[in-house]
């Protein structure tokens, strides 16, 4: 279950960065202390992203084969 206020102080967290993939948040931070959570990373996101880029070179490398 991803925070929503701060451990520190208790403020509201901030979005700092979200996945490139489905766009959920993976980290947030305070804006009253700078307190950090740690990144999620989404296991499925980052697994479909890699096999998406690993079908794109394969088809990069079969046109140049193919020329």
């Amino acid at each position: 279950m991803p925070d929503e206020s701060c451990r520190n102080c208790g403020t509201e967290l901030q979005i700092e960065s979200t996945c490139s993939e489905c766009k959920q948040a993976i980290q947030q931070i305070c804006p009253e202390c700078g307190y950090a959570t740690l990144e999620r990373i989404h296991l499925d996101c980052t697994l479909g992203l890699e096999m998406v880029n690993k079908s794109k070179q394969q088809l990069q490398t079969q046109k140049v084969d193919a020329q």
